[in-house]
């Protein structure tokens, strides 16, 4: 019993008292995106997806941002393709081949993130590293975070071939599709 009690204590020196679980995932007003920038022929166009699913957890320390963590998982068959400039038969074709081939939904349901360093920048500002996992690769990634009354809007840039995946093209290369995407989120932990 003694000892529960020392690491209890032990455990609310490191974490402290201020640490809080909190639940992230879709809610109205939040949006889970990746964009994708066309080359070639389609240069300045891009492919809007939204996550439909993602959840997980912020463990938040108020009082010392650089212990807090995030855990977060997107289910990679719920993107769905947002453009207005395709057709919907292209449409269709677009999300399949993002859905199925890019991600490989059917063997890799889930994209992955684990936070592994928190700086915190200063009004609000946040670095926020951590291992991104697509398709069983994982590299490290820079998220970019910015905190207002509880609503966190961030942005990240993602290789393709980071991830060894080659960028999507179409008729001999005349329309192509760049390496670096974008992913953007607006949350609410808690909502």
């Amino acid at each position: 019993m003694r000892n529960a009690l020392v690491y209890c204590l032990l455990a609310s020196a490191l974490f402290g008292a201020d640490m809080r679980n909190l639940r992230v995932g879709p809610a109205v007003g939040t949006r889970f995106a990746l964009e994708v920038e066309k080359t070639g022929l389609m240069n300045g166009k891009k492919h809007l997806f939204l996550f439909e699913r993602y959840s997980g957890i912020l463990q938040l320390d108020q009082a010392h941002p650089e212990r807090s963590s995030i855990q977060l998982d997107i289910e990679a068959r719920s993107a769905v393709l947002k453009d207005d400039w395709v057709s919907a038969k292209d449409a269709k074709k677009i999300a399949e081949t993002a859905q199925m081939e890019m991600m490989d939904s059917a063997k890799y349901p889930s994209l992955k993130f684990i936070s592994t360093n928190i700086v915190f920048k200063g009004n609000g500002a946040y670095e926020v590293r951590g291992d991104l996992t697509i398709r069983n690769v994982t590299r490290q990634v820079l998220v970019l975070v910015n905190e207002k009354d509880g609503v966190c809007e961030g942005t990240a840039k993602v290789k393709l071939t980071d991830f060894k995946l080659k960028p999507p093209s179409a008729l001999l290369g005349a329309i192509g599709t760049k390496d670096e995407m974008t992913v953007s989120f607006l949350l609410r932990p808690g909502a």
